[in-house]
């Protein structure tokens, strides 16, 4: 089973709660894509997940991809069976969809605008507290159940996953609706 924790990484506890769900998940492995910068330097960021994941004694199950664009996301996307979304209260992250539509299955912080993205068939989400004051981190061991869950129907999930983004998200009809109403403005 192969996770994959996308886009820039700017809050080290979500780098921190990925590695985590990791332990609990020994036949796993993680890939982190997007920029690590939850430290003063890129330099420091990398050196500091790789001492937790050393200390965690998951570094040999850990890739780091680095940046990725994108049209590089769909590559980067099918490298992974899930996507593992540590956020607390993401409003309305572009790297769920778009993982979506490349059929990945999402586990993720039920919390922010990523419940409603992922909806009921697409993902398993981690139940959180509604708070704007901090940040509360999914708990890594209800994370590895939401994946080992989410893996004993991959199929399933992948397919919801893909439909979903393709009937909520395709920019198409969204466009068409702007053109009619710009052409009746102008009319």
């Amino acid at each position: 089973m192969t996770l994959l924790l996308g886009g820039n990484q700017y809050q080290r506890y979500r780098v921190e709660t990925a590695l985590a769900t990791l332990v609990e998940l020994p036949d796993a492995r993680l890939l982190v894509a997007g920029h690590l910068s939850f430290a003063p330097t890129a330099a420091e960021s990398h050196a500091a997940f790789r001492r937790v994941a050393d200390e965690l004694g998951v570094a040999d199950r850990v890739q780091l991809l680095g940046g990725y664009t994108q049209r590089d996301a769909p590559a980067v996307f099918r490298r992974a069976d899930i996507l593992l979304h540590t956020k607390y209260n993401d409003p309305c992250p572009s790297t769920v969809i778009e993982a979506m539509s490349c059929g990945l299955p999402i586990v993720f912080s039920a919390s922010g605008g990523v419940p409603e993205l992922v909806g009921e068939r697409a993902g398993r989400g981690v139940p959180a507290p509604l708070d704007f004051g901090r940040d509360h981190p999914p708990d890594p061991s209800e994370l590895a159940q939401c994946v080992r869950d989410v893996a004993m129907s991959l199929d399933t999930f992948s397919r919801a996953a893909r439909s979903r983004a393709t009937e909520r998200f395709d920019l198409q009809p969204w466009i068409n609706h702007h053109l009619r109403l710009f052409e009746k403005l102008i009319a």
